[in-house]
C-alpha cells in the first residue's frame, strides 16, 4: 500500500480531481491550504498591484492506493507538468510514500 500526496494551487485542483477519476481512485481526501514563499519578494512591475507575499491558495490531495495506481498518477503528473513547463509558475507536486504498517 502507498500513500499518494498531490499538492496543487487551487486554480488547478479540478485537473487533479480529473486525474483521480481517470485513474479509478475510488476514495481520496483533499484539504485547502494557504502557502507562502519565503524567498525575498522581487515585484513584477506588470502586476505592481498584486504582491507575491500575499500567499497562495492551494489544495492537498491524499489517498491510500496500490502501487500500480500511484505510479500511473505520478506518470500523469509528470506528463502534465512537462506539457505546461514554462507556462506556469506552480507545477503540480506529487509524492509516493510507502506505508509499512497499519491497523
Amino acid at each position: 500500500m502507498k500513500l499518494l500526496i498531490i499538492l496543487s494551487i487551487a486554480e488547478f485542483s479540478d485537473e487533479v480531481r480529473a486525474m483521480m477519476t481517470r485513474n479509478n481512485v475510488p476514495v481520496y481526501s483533499e484539504t485547502e491550504m494557504y502557502g507562502f514563499r519565503t524567498e525575498k519578494h522581487k515585484p513584477d512591475i506588470r502586476t505592481w498591484f498584486s504582491q507575491g507575499d500575499q500567499g497562495i491558495y492551494s489544495t492537498l490531495f491524499f489517498s491510500f492506493q496500490d502501487e500500480a495506481t500511484v505510479k500511473r498518477i505520478l506518470k500523469e503528473v509528470a506528463k502534465y507538468n512537462k506539457e505546461y513547463e514554462g507556462d506556469r509558475d506552480n507545477p503540480l507536486h506529487a509524492y509516493q510514500v510507502a506505508v509499512e504498517d497499519f491497523a
